[in-house]
C-alpha cells in the first residue's frame, strides 16, 4: 500500500501592487508553482481600499507594494493588522532612506500572530521566490531582506560604529559581513565592481585599516565590527535575514 503524502495547506492571498504586469506574473506563477489561491488583485496604492478587501475576503496573507514608508501608510497598515491579527503581510518597498529607519523598526516590532516579510522591490526579481516567502509568512515567520538590515540598525543610540557610515556604505558592509565577494556585492546593489572597491576603500579609511597590504584582514575586521555592533538587536528580535543574491 502506497502511503499518500498529506496535501499542502492552501494559502489565500490578496495582492495590491502598482504594476499590472507584476500582478499578472504573480498570478501565473502562483497557479503553477505554489499552493496559493489568489483571492483578488488590485493595481494601486490605496491602503484604505486594501482594508475593505481584507474585511470582505479574509486572506491569509496580503502582498502590498508601497513607494516609501510614509507615516500615514504605516498607521494604516498597523490599523489593519490590529483588526486582523492573524493576517500575514509581505511588504515590497520601492524606496528606503534614512528618514524611514524608525518606521521600518516600528513595523518589524509590531506584535501580530500573522507573519511579516519586508523586501526592497528591486531586489526581489524572481517571482518564484515570492511563493516561498508568502508560504513562510502564512506560518507566522518574520523575514527581512539583508539589504534592509542597515536601515533597521542605522540611527540606533549606542551604535557608534554604524554612525561612521552612510546608508550606502552600511548596506555594502552588511553584504560583506554575510560573505559576499566584491562581484556579488556589485550584482546585488546593481553597481559597477569598481564602485564597490571605491566604497570599500572609503570604509577602510574611516576605520584606519590598510586595504592595500591586508585586504582580507581588513574585510574580516569590518565584518566583525559590524556583527558586534548589530549583535544585540539580533538577540532581541527573532528574524530571518534573506540574502537577495539568492533571488537573482
Amino acid at each position: 500500500m502506497i502511503e499518500q503524502k498529506p496535501a499542502q495547506k492552501m494559502t489565500t492571498l490578496y495582492i495590491m501592487v502598482d504594476n499590472e504586469l507584476y500582478i499578472n506574473l504573480c498570478i501565473a506563477v502562483f497557479k503553477l508553482k505554489a499552493p496559493i489561491e489568489i483571492l483578488g488583485a488590485l493595481s494601486g496604492r490605496d491602503v484604505g481600499i486594501l482594508k475593505q478587501a481584507v474585511s470582505r475576503l479574509h486572506p491569509d496573507v496580503v502582498l502590498l507594494s508601497v513607494r516609501d514608508l510614509k507615516k500615514v501608510t504605516i498607521e494604516e497598515i498597523e490599523q489593519i493588522r490590529e483588526e486582523y491579527p492573524n493576517l500575514g503581510l509581505v511588504l515590497l518597498i520601492e524606496v528606503c532612506n534614512s528618514q524611514d529607519n524608525e518606521q521600518l523598526r516600528r513595523l518589524a516590532m509590531t506584535k501580530s500572530k500573522g507573519g511579516t516579510a519586508f523586501f526592497l522591490k528591486r531586489r526581489l526579481v524572481k517571482i518564484e521566490r515570492l511563493c516561498t516567502i508568502v508560504s513562510a509568512v502564512s506560518q507566522g515567520q518574520l523575514i527581512i531582506d539583508t539589504s534592509l538590515a542597515p536601515y533597521l540598525f542605522a540611527g540606533k543610540p549606542g551604535y557608534s560604529f554604524l554612525k561612521k557610515f552612510s546608508l550606502m556604505e552600511l548596506e555594502l558592509i552588511s553584504l560583506l559581513a554575510n560573505g559576499y565577494t566584491n562581484a556579488a556585492i556589485a550584482a546585488t546593489l546593481c553597481i559597477d565592481v569598481n564602485v564597490v572597491e571605491q566604497q570599500l576603500n572609503n570604509i577602510y579609511s574611516k576605520l584606519n585599516l590598510d586595504n592595500e597590504t591586508a585586504d582580507e584582514y581588513s574585510r574580516v575586521n569590518v565584518a566583525k565590527l559590524y556583527l558586534e555592533a548589530t549583535g544585540n538587536l539580533h538577540r532581541k528580535v527573532e528574524m530571518s535575514f534573506h540574502n537577495p543574491v539568492n533571488y537573482i
